[in-house]
C-alpha cells in the first residue's frame, strides 16, 4: 500500500492510524469456526435425520459468509482500515470494488441464513397452520427483499464503476441513507425470526424453569438482533464519510453474519453431542411432587415430537423410572402438566398414545427428573420418575 500524498499534507500520525485489526480479528475468528461448525452440523443432519433443504440453503448462506469474510481480508491487502485519503488510486480503487462486491453476498448470506432458520422453525411446527402460513410470507418477504436490495446495490451509482472511483462522472445514490434503511430492515427481519416460535414455547405446558432452558434452542438469534442493533446504531451516529476508516459499522457486519450461521448451526450440533455424550451434553431440572394414584406404577414420561437419541425404552408400566415416549405433543396441543397419573401404551402403526387414569387410592410420593433436549433437530422433554 503506497499513500496517496505526502505524509506530510496530513497531521503526524494520521498516515499510521489503522483500523485493519478491526476486520481480522473477527474474520479470522469466525473463519475458524464457522465453517467448521457448519460442517458438523450438516454431518449431525445427515446422520440423524438426512439432509432437507434447508441444510443446503445454510451450506449456501456459510459459503457466501466465507466469500464475504476472504473479501475482507483482501481489502485490508488494499488499505482497508487506513483513511482513504492516503491510499494510492490503484489500493484505494481495489479496496472500494472489493466493498462495493462485498455487500452483495453479505446480503445473500444474511437472507439465507433467516430462510434457514424459519425454514428450521416450519420442520419443528410443521402442522400449526398459523406458523407454517406467516414462515412462508416471512421467507417470501425475504427473497423479495433479497433481489431488491441487491440490484440496489449494484446500480447505486451510474455508471456502476463510480462506486469505487469516485473520480468518474456520474450519480450515485445516497448510500448512507441506504445503509441505514438495510439495517432497519435486517433489525426488523431479525426482531421476527426471533419472536415467532416464542408463543408456541411459552404455550408448552412445562414448568418455568424448563420453558426458559427451551427458549434458547429457537431464540439464539437474540445474539444476531443485539448486534445488529448496534451495527444500526453505528451506521446512524457515524456516517461512513471516510469509508475504509470508518469500520465500526463493518465490524458489527462481520459479526452479524459469523454469528447468525452459528445460531443456526448449534441446535442441529447439539443434537448429535447429546447422542455421542448424553452423560455431559444434557440440561436437566428437578422437582418434587406427590400425585394420588391407585395400584400399579406410573410411567410418567414424555417426549415432544419424533424419535430420539435417549436410550430410551417405551411400554406400559415400569418399575424403575423407565422411558416412555409421546409423539408429536406439540403438534397435537397435548398438555404435558396433565400426565399426573398416566400408562403409556405403544402402538406401533401411529404415535404413542396417553392414557390417563383419575382413581382415587393411596397417596404416593414421586421423585421426577425433568430432562430436555434435541432429537432429530426436535426439542424433545422427558420425565423420569423415583418412587418412595
Amino acid at each position: 500500500m503506497a499513500s496517496a500524498n505526502a505524509t506530510a499534507e496530513f497531521p503526524p500520525g494520521f498516515a499510521e492510524e489503522s483500523r485493519a485489526h478491526w476486520v481480522l480479528i473477527p474474520v479470522i475468528v469466525f473463519t475458524s469456526v464457522c465453517p467448521p461448525l457448519v460442517a458438523i452440523r450438516t454431518w449431525a443432519r445427515h446422520t440423524t435425520s438426512g439432509l432437507g433443504f434447508e441444510d443446503f440453503v445454510i451450506l449456501g448462506a456459510q459459503a457466501f459468509a466465507l466469500a464475504t469474510d476472504i473479501m475482507f481480508i483482501t481489502m485490508v491487502q488494499h488499505g482497508f482500515g487506513h483513511h482513504l485519503a492516503i491510499l494510492a488510486p490503484p489500493d484505494r480503487e481495489h479496496a472500494l470494488r472489493t466493498f462495493w462486491l462485498a455487500q452483495m453476498t453479505y446480503k445473500v448470506s444474511l437472507q439465507l441464513t433467516k430462510i434457514a432458520l424459519l425454514m428450521f422453525y416450519m420442520r419443528i411446527f410443521r402442522h400449526i397452520t398459523w406458523f407454517k402460513k406467516v414462515s412462508i410470507a416471512t421467507i417470501a418477504f425475504l427473497i423479495i427483499y433479497l433481489v431488491t436490495t441487491c440490484v440496489t446495490s449494484i446500480m447505486q451509482c451510474t455508471p456502476v464503476a463510480k462506486a469505487w472511483d469516485a473520480d468518474l462522472d456520474g450519480t450515485c445514490i445516497q448510500v448512507a441513507k441506504f445503509f441505514i434503511f438495510n439495517g432497519t430492515v435486517a433489525l426488523a427481519t431479525d426482531i421476527i425470526v426471533l419472536m415467532l416460535p416464542l408463543p408456541l414455547i411459552w404455550g408448552l405446558q412445562l414448568p418455568l424453569g424448563q420453558k426458559l432452558a427451551l427458549i434458547p434452542v429457537f431464540g439464539l438469534g437474540i445474539f444476531v438482533v443485539v448486534v445488529s442493533t448496534l451495527r444500526l446504531y453505528a451506521l446512524i451516529a457515524r456516517p461512513q464519510t471516510d469509508t475504509t476508516y470508518d469500520l465500526s459499522s463493518t465490524l458489527w457486519t462481520i459479526i452479524e453474519l459469523n454469528l447468525a450461521i452459528m445460531c443456526a448451526s448449534l441446535p442441529s450440533v447439539r443434537v448429535l453431542l447429546v447422542r455421542l455424550f448424553p452423560s455431559v451434553f444434557k440440561n436437566s431440572s428437578r422437582y418434587r411432587g406427590s400425585e394420588p394414584r391407585s395400584g400399579g406404577r406410573v410411567s410418567g414420561a414424555a417426549v415432544i415430537g419424533g424419535s430420539g437419541s435417549w436410550g430410551s425404552r417405551s411400554g406400559g408400566s415400569s418399575n424403575n423410572g423407565g422411558w416412555s415416549r409421546v409423539d408429536s405433543a406439540v403438534d397435537n396441543h397435548v398438555s404435558l402438566s396433565a400426565i399426573t397419573s398416566s400408562k403409556v401404551r405403544r402402538d406401533e402403526t401411529s404415535s404413542e398414545e396417553i392414557m390417563l387414569e383419575r382413581k382415587g387410592g393411596i397417596q404416593k410420593t414421586v421423585q421426577y427428573d425433568v430432562e430436555f433436549g434435541i432429537a432429530n433437530g426436535v426439542p424433545q422433554v422427558a420425565k423420569r420418575e423415583y418412587q418412595y
